[in-house]
């Protein structure tokens, strides 16, 4: 019996996800054997190096990270998924992905409000789509699941978020039930 399960971090932009997969990536978890870390705006931009940043090809970014973590699974890894998953559609390319692999799932939802996403973005050097109020309505309308393990992001104390993450997975949490994780997620 293998350990690997599925670990999605998720959350508005600019809620901290990036800076603390960073380190859950340095760290060990014993309990989930070896695992991957899959960002999907990293292999956004080795896809779509020249994107403009749609809907359509970030949808196939979500995909192709998804197929790739199943065959992680299938070869007996743990897998990290780092993006927003905000969308039903991308919740549900996950789920479709994951198929029969009877693979745990744990949600890691990133909390921030609106004002402190603003904050952090507008400290941002980095090229994006997104612009002050994009992001301010992305973190007011995030849909999060009563499922899921919230952290309060502090972008003082990202190593204690992290060592909270590394805490929760090691107890080798319940499965997130796959439908209404799913159907939680947003239209837009």
């Amino acid at each position: 019996m293998t350990n690997a399960g599925m670990c999605v971090l998720s959350g508005p932009p600019c809620s901290g996800k990036s800076t603390v997969t960073r380190l859950l990536a340095a760290r060990p978890l014993p309990s989930l054997g070896p695992f991957r870390l899959i960002e999907v705006d990293a292999l956004f931009d080795l896809l779509f190096p020249h994107s403009a940043r749609g809907r359509v090809d970030r949808m196939f970014a979500y995909d192709a990270a998804h197929l790739l973590a199943r065959r992680f699974l299938e070869r007996g890894d743990s897998v990290m998924l780092e993006c927003t998953y905000a969308r039903r559609e991308q919740r549900a390319s996950l789920i479709e992905a994951l198929g029969d692999t009877s693979a745990p799932l744990w949600v890691v939802e990133f909390f921030v409000t609106p004002d402190e996403a603003v904050r952090r973005f507008r400290e941002r050097h980095q090229d994006t789509d997104l612009d002050d109020e994009l992001v301010r309505e992305r973190a007011g309308s995030f849909p999060y699941s009563d499922q899921a393990f919230c952290v309060a992001s502090s972008p003082a104390e990202p190593e204690r978020d992290a060592q909270d993450v590394c805490d929760w997975l090691e107890r080798r949490p319940r499965s997130s039930v796959y439908d209404p994780w799913t159907q939680a997620g947003r239209d837009w």
